[in-house]
């Protein structure tokens, strides 16, 4: 049962991560059809220049608080079992 629960939280903090880098590198206009190594290298400052700006990190807060959340409310059921 703890195994499942760790799984649970593993995979829900994992696609949080996932899904914040993918957001970034939209916003960078990192496109994800060619070739990685020679366009990050390119548009590492507009990565960085993101992820100074709010508009990033509202929606990354707020996601991490409901992780937070989500993590706090399963620790409590494993408890209870």
């Amino acid at each position: 049962m703890s195994i499942m629960i760790q799984l649970l939280l593993v995979g829900l903090w994992g696609s949080i991560l996932v899904l914040h880098t993918r957001r970034l590198f939209r916003l960078a206009a990192v496109p994800a059809t060619t070739d990685r190594a020679r366009y990050l290298r390119g548009k590492a400052e507009r990565i960085w220049w993101w992820l100074g700006r709010d508009e990033f990190w509202d929606a990354a807060r707020r996601d991490t608080l409901r992780c937070l959340e989500l993590t706090f409310m399963v620790g409590l059921l494993a408890i209870s079992l």
